[in-house]
């Protein structure tokens, strides 16, 4: 009963948020949703129902392929591939084996999803080579089709037996509906992935590989879920395709479908879900057109879609790459999303301070050829204690704190956490034990707001967060996503900046970005905060706020190891300081001691004074 109540609970909040977050985008979508399925009903003169049921089909596949191009920014050419994949999988369990249909597709989206995991190490390569290697399996199953007779019927294909699909014979109405069911489930769910935690960590990623990847993102295995998912999707709309069909040929899943499914995801715009399903039909309506015109204009009839296609993707790429799902948003502005009220965030108890330190590092050496950038580095930090580590540039300060985040492993020495050896924990294993990390660079997402910058922070923390807990919309997600955007706002207002929290971050000065980067930081609870640089750019009226902003994270017991140019912020935030030249520590004691060696001052601090 206990469970009941709350999924009831849960119900009934999503729906007062729905409410509130309704728009006439909504309405308009809500009534094509329902209008679509009397289509088979309606006559209309010149639709033919089985070729718009295998158009809903490839819409289903772009969707699925929008979640890979648009949220995690890979220019997949291998969905055709995919759809091969399901459809000559199902195509042979049914035609061969005589299974009944659905368990026959389900086996073709198996099977896709496995082709997926197979390829799915591209998606740690650059984009032009994950256009390469998945334009490359795209002719590779082709070519397999065409060498391979006994798997794909030859020149004639596969001949496919009638069948029932859900009970009910499988005509063109009954694919018509079921591919309209997929559409709608597929688009829904990727919705909810995009707005949730899994969704902006790929667009972190997409935007800011480095910075989300030092925040904890995992990369490789949050793109691979995205391309994997697409894969399924994919082979899921080719198995039934095919029993549309009612052949399996070859000939239709040459690698130009590939290519035609992601000309459909840009051209619809592949940062709205809905987009690739309106690409779908506008190539469907350009379809209908090129056949004439290539007659009237004494073309060849073969790929010249295709080819008209390619002409409107440089068009939509040229003006921006938008799409036109996008630039219909223009017309129909989106309400921004409202602060939620009554959130209190449930902090984690942070483990008292006990006799040991909190983080050590013990003799680190790192040498990059022949130059040795650190040299039998040791430092220990306390909880609740900030050591600044200074000195010239190229002194080995921000390798340090590669070393110390997992970002570069050493050539010798070691690094504990609580007694505990970090050797061979990646950054985001680092980041979930407590020691996180801000860039020197300025790094930003620039397609979100602070907010959102500081939940992809808050990311490690999530139990529920996981793509299908998000995509069914449990109360598990919803309730953790509450305390997430709680524990977001606590990390901005701890570094003063509660009231940019929906001020997209170009909009911000280089200084609140920072601020950004280390509420994101603080967002995921360290218990060791390593801040690269955080006074670069920042006037001298702004140095006493941000000794404020790091005395606030020191009074929560977070221990700061703070690598400075700026002399002054170290003066004003520092507990100890930490000399470093030539890789090697020079002098190490309280800021008064370090300020009074005559050795520091001359070497290494110039004409500065602490």
């Amino acid at each position: 009963m206990t469970a009941l109540g709350q999924t009831a609970g849960e119900l009934r909040r999503a729906v007062d948020e729905a409410r509130a977050g309704w728009s006439r985008v909504a309405w308009i979508t809500v009534a094509a949703v329902a209008l679509a399925p009397l289509v088979p009903f309606l006559s209309l003169p010149g639709v033919r129902l089985d070729s718009l049921a295998d158009t809903v089909y490839l819409a289903v596949a772009a969707t699925g392929l929008g979640l890979t191009v648009g949220a995690a920014g890979l220019p997949s050419l291998g969905a055709g591939a995919f759809m091969a994949i399901g459809a000559f999988t199902s195509a042979l369990l049914v035609a061969r084996s005589g299974w009944p249909l659905e368990p026959a597709v389900l086996a073709g989206a198996a099977a896709a999803l496995v082709a997926g995991l197979i390829s799915g190490g591209i998606v740690r390569l650059r984009g032009a080579f994950v256009a390469a290697g998945t334009w490359l399996l795209a002719w590779l199953v082709w070519l397999f089709l065409l060498a391979f007779p006994s798997v794909s019927g030859g020149s004639q294909g596969l001949i496919l037996p009638p069948k029932t699909l859900l009970g009910l014979d499988a005509t063109p109405t009954v694919h018509f509906e079921v591919a309209l069911v997929m559409l709608t489930l597929t688009a829904l769910a990727i919705a909810a992935v995009r707005r949730g935690a899994p969704g902006l960590e790929l667009s972190a990623l997409r935007q800011a590989p480095r910075l989300a990847t030092s925040l904890g993102v995992p990369l490789g295995r949050r793109r691979l879920g995205a391309f994997v998912a697409s894969a399924f999707v994919a082979g899921l709309a080719g198995a039934l395709s095919v029993q549309l069909a009612a052949v399996a040929d070859p000939a239709a899943y040459d690698p130009f479908l590939s290519f035609k499914l992601l000309v459909a995801v840009l051209l619809g715009g592949a940062a709205a879900t809905l987009g690739p399903a309106a690409g779908v039909a506008a190539l469907g309506l350009i379809g209908l057109v090129s056949d004439p015109l290539a007659r009237a204009l004494q073309l060849p009839l073969e790929r010249f879609d295709t080819a008209v296609a390619a002409i409107l993707l440089v068009f939509v790429l040229a003006l921006g790459g938008g799409g036109i799902v996008p630039w219909l948003r223009r017309f129909f502005p989106l309400q921004r999303r409202t602060a939620r009220a009554g959130l209190v965030a449930e902090r984690r108890e942070r483990a008292q301070a006990s006799a040991g330190p909190v983080l050590q590092a013990l003799e680190l050496r790192k040498a990059f050829g022949g130059v040795v950038a650190l040299d039998g580095l040791s430092l220990e930090l306390a909880r609740g204690e900030t050591v600044a580590l200074v000195g010239p540039n190229g002194s080995g300060k921000t390798t340090a704190l590669r070393l110390i985040s997992g970002a570069e492993p050493p050539d010798s020495g070691r690094v504990l956490f609580g007694g505990r050896a970090l050797t061979g924990e990646r950054t985001p294993d680092r980041v979930r034990l407590g020691v996180a990390r801000t860039l020197q660079a300025t790094a930003y997402f620039p397609e979100l707001t602070a907010l959102e910058s500081v939940l992809v922070g808050r990311s490690v923390r999530r139990h529920f967060g996981g793509a299908i807990r998000t995509a069914l919309v449990t109360p598990n997600a919803r309730e953790e996503a509450a305390q997430s955007e709680a524990a977001a706002r606590e990390a901005l207002d701890l570094v003063g900046l509660a009231d940019v929290a929906f001020v997209p971050t170009p909009e911000l000065t280089t200084s609140q970005r920072r601020l950004v980067a280390l509420a994101a930081a603080l967002a995921g609870e360290p218990e060791v905060l390593l801040v690269d640089e955080l006074a670069a750019g920042a006037g001298s009226e702004e140095l006493e706020y941000i000794a404020e902003v790091v005395g606030r994270i020191r009074g929560r017991g977070i221990a700061v190891l703070l690598v400075e140019h700026n002399l002054r912020l170290v003066r004003l935030a520092a507990d100890r300081v930490l000399v470093l030249a030539a890789g090697r520590s020079v002098a190490e004691g309280s800021v008064a001691e370090v300020a009074d060696s005559d050795v520091v001052r001359r070497a290494y601090l110039g004409t500065q004074r602490l």
